[in-house]
């Protein structure tokens, strides 16, 4: 019985608490930050939902993988601008710096490729 309490414990604190914090930590990554560049400066995407586009990060809405030098990343979000929402879906591929595979918006795709280097590669120049 005393295992039961402590898994209900675990489930109904330790991992909501955990997602907040991945979360939290998901956003500050150069990955995320790529993409976030890529909202605020795509024509495409102001095109839908106009000027000012921000970018809103679904929870449970990321993957993020890296080791070393190579990587993936996948992001869900919401995008709001001066004329309205979208639903945003993004794939990254790191080989260095992050790239940007692809972005749809409400399930149409965004042409993605005058975003090259991630936020980090720009600083380092």
């Amino acid at each position: 019985m005393k295992f039961l309490k402590w898994a209900a414990v675990i489930v109904l604190t330790v991992l909501p608490v955990a997602e907040v914090v991945g979360h939290l930590v998901v956003q500050q990554t150069d990955a995320y930050q790529t993409l976030g560049n890529f909202v605020q400066n795509s024509a495409g995407i102001r095109e839908r939902v106009g000027d000012r586009p921000k970018m809103s990060l679904h929870f449970f809405g990321y993957s993020v993988r890296v080791s070393g030098p190579s990587g993936s990343a996948d992001f869900s979000a919401s995008v709001e601008g001066s004329k309205g929402t979208g639903e945003l879906y993004a794939s990254l591929v790191k080989k260095g710096d992050w790239k940007i595979v692809s972005v749809k918006l409400d399930g149409q795709e965004i042409q993605a490729a005058t975003v090259k280097e991630s936020p980090a590669a720009v600083a380092k120049k």
